[in-house]
């Protein structure tokens, strides 16, 4: 047992950097958890040494957005597109307070980010080719297109299960819906279902309701109180942040938090440009201020976890998705996950569990196979045979085609006799008795 539980710590930390190298070139090299072996215990009413399942590395969910490839357009395998128009309202008939990002979810685990609203809530865009729109950190996708077993294929696109993508005359979105993804509220959802080229673009209104409990502020309160010199420069910032002048907008933001150091929006966006530049030290700073005007203001938050599991911070990484969590506990699935992974590596295993269990009941559109993975994972720690092959099995089944299928299927074997043994050890128990 004690030779199981030793692998994972170290295995864990394998594909965690290697998934990262995605999105941040040399966290492999930053180090990771022990690999050594433990002795074998002795299993349950034996007294004698027993080999005990090694499991495999546990996958990461991207919460940090994968790279995604636009396929080429107009090509033969691929059909025309889809223009679609549509408005999202608040439930009090009223436009969204900001942009709102509306997705795509498919029964085959997808979610992609097609568009975003205007200022008055109206958006329009070529169904299936969102042209470079990427889900954000906040989204409910965990970003894991082109990673293997999770339902989609490596453009990012749906495979063949969900209608026959690559077959111009199929119904691809038959199992697909439209909603709109705003922090704090609750989208309605429009099916695609039988949607065709001549089709009106119209889907009509997509309603957006508030969910109850939240404390998290996707806007920050100060900001409405920004003077108005403090508040032209911040929009300046973001007009060069679209145009990719980052050069052009941090100074901007600078000389919006130095007219008013409590714009905790403007100190959000200095920290983006900051961690982008790689001044890591800075851009914590700038994300710390942002927290230090309003410390209801969720992104910061965000954005700092991200760093802290970048650098495998993992005690920072649980902080501040606990934080996050306890202001909003309804738009972040992924930060559940990274919370138990980070449990998990400080060895605070009820932690860990409970976390898990929370990302697994989640991911309500089956996104993340990992999270059973996790899960898994934990009970092994914490001697629960029987839960974690059941959590390895539901992994298997999410994710059929998982690259470590083989060492999986081993471990469940090695799960098994040990849950067998643990039986007899009980009956025999038992009958002395």
């Amino acid at each position: 047992m004690r030779i199981m539980q030793a692998r994972f710590v170290g295995l864990v930390m394998i594909l965690v950097a290697a998934i990262f190298l995605d999105v941040s070139p040399g966290i492999a090299q930053r180090g990771g958890g022990s690999t050594g072996a433990g002795s074998a215990t002795p299993s349950p009413g034996t007294g004698t040494p027993t080999p005990t399942p090694s499991p495999t590395p546990t996958p990461t969910p991207g919460n940090i957005p994968s790279r995604q490839t636009q396929p080429p357009a107009n090509t033969p395998s691929q059909p025309r597109p889809i223009w679609i128009t549509g408005r999202v309202l608040m439930y009090d008939g009223g436009p969204p307070p900001e942009s709102v990002t509306i997705e795509r979810l498919c029964s085959t685990n997808s979610v992609r980010a097609e568009g975003y609203t205007d200022s008055k809530g109206a958006f329009s865009f070529n169904l299936g080719q969102n042209n470079g729109v990427f889900a954000d950190a906040s989204t409910s996708s965990f970003g894991l297109e082109g990673t293997p077993g999770f339902g989609l294929d490596n453009t990012g696109g749906t495979n063949s299960s969900n209608g026959g993508a690559n077959n111009p005359n199929s119904d691809m979105f038959l199992n697909c819906e439209l909603r709109a993804r705003l922090p704090g509220y609750r989208s309605e959802t429009i099916s695609l279902a039988g949607r065709r080229v001549l089709d009106s673009p119209d889907v009509g209104v997509i309603m957006l309701y508030p969910i109850a409990g939240i404390q998290g502020l996707i806007t920050s309160a100060t900001s409405g109180q920004a003077p108005k010199e403090a508040r032209k420069a911040y929009e300046k910032g973001l007009e060069a942040v679209k145009k990719k002048k980052l050069d052009q907008a941090e100074p901007q933001f600078r000389k919006a938090v130095q007219i008013y150091p409590k714009h905790a929006e403007a100190w959000l966006e200095l920290g983006k440009i900051l961690e982008q530049s790689e001044r890591y030290s800075e851009a914590r700073e700038a994300y710390a201020s942002a927290l230090a005007a309003d410390s209801k203001f969720v992104y910061p938050y965000q954005q700092l976890y991200r760093m802290a599991l970048r650098e495998q911070n993992w005690k920072d990484v649980a902080e501040e998705t606990s934080q996050l969590l306890r202001l909003d506990p309804f738009e972040f699935p992924a930060a559940y996950y990274f919370n138990a992974l980070a449990h998990l590596q400080l060895k605070e295993y009820a932690a860990a569990e409970k976390s898990a269990h929370q990302a697994v009941e989640a991911d309500k559109k089956h996104s993340n196979p990992q999270a059973h993975y996790l899960l898994g994972a934990i009970q092994i720690q914490t001697k629960d045979w029987a839960g974690a092959a059941e959590s390895f099995r539901a992994y298997l089944k999410a994710a059929p085609d998982a690259p470590e299928k083989a060492q999986i299927e081993k471990t469940l074997g090695q799960l098994d006799q040990q849950i067998s043994r643990v039986q007899t050890a009980s009956q025999d128990s038992a009958a002395q008795q």
